[in-house]
């Protein structure tokens, strides 16, 4: 059975469900129904998913709102990993992550994974050159935002996320659960996608 190694990019003022989101879908996620029951009992071994977390310096983050959280690893000690998710936020978050060099030049440097953003988030992706001439989505009040600043990405409106292979975007915070249940979905199969769905009881549209 394959396991998918997944990272999350926290940095201050990440929106929480931007990451809690994504984390809890793959965390909750088994391979089969028989596997949920010893999932919530911790008795079950093995998940499809291992997630974990990372920030620039492995410091603990401010989230959003006052959350305190202390990611796994800094980008110098993060390990290999199949998927990246990337986090939005307030647009104090991302302009602060814009002039951030590292931040985006430690995106651009894992452009040969699959990588998914939430919200705002797709600002990160845009910056570090991975949605040049895509389709992509975000947070429908930054849509103008992104075409503006980006314009040789092909902002589309009104869905929850856009996928373009190596590269997924999602639209606004509870988005990025529709997403991560996507890729679920394409990663694993139908099966485990609904059954994942129906474990963390989301009414999820596909």
């Amino acid at each position: 059975m394959k396991e998918i190694n997944v990272i999350i990019l926290l940095f201050d003022d990440v929106d929480a469900l931007d990451f809690a989101g994504p984390y809890e879908v793959f965390n909750l996620s088994t391979y089969a129904e028989a596997d949920v029951e010893k999932l919530f009992t911790n008795r079950l071994k093995r998940k499809p998913f291992r997630v974990r977390t990372v920030s620039k310096d492995g410091a603990a983050i401010a989230v959003h709102n006052g959350l305190n959280v202390t990611p796994d690893f800094s980008f110098t000690t993060c390990p290999d990993f199949d998927l990246l998710i990337v986090p939005g936020g307030p647009l104090k978050a991302i302009q602060r992550g814009l002039a951030d060099e590292e931040t985006v030049d430690w995106i651009a440097s894992h452009k040969e994974k699959k990588v998914a953003s939430v919200c705002t988030g797709a600002f990160f992706l845009a910056k570090a050159g991975l949605l040049e001439g895509r389709s992509v989505t975000t947070n429908r009040v930054a849509t103008k935002w992104l075409e503006q600043m980006f314009p040789n990405v092909q902002v589309k409106t009104g869905v929850r996320y856009v996928d373009e292979g190596s590269v997924v975007t999602s639209g606004g915070v509870s988005s990025g659960i529709h997403m991560s249940l996507h890729l679920v979905r394409t990663l694993f199969d139908e099966e485990m996608a609904n059954r994942s769905a129906q474990t963390i009881e989301f009414e999820w549209e596909r």
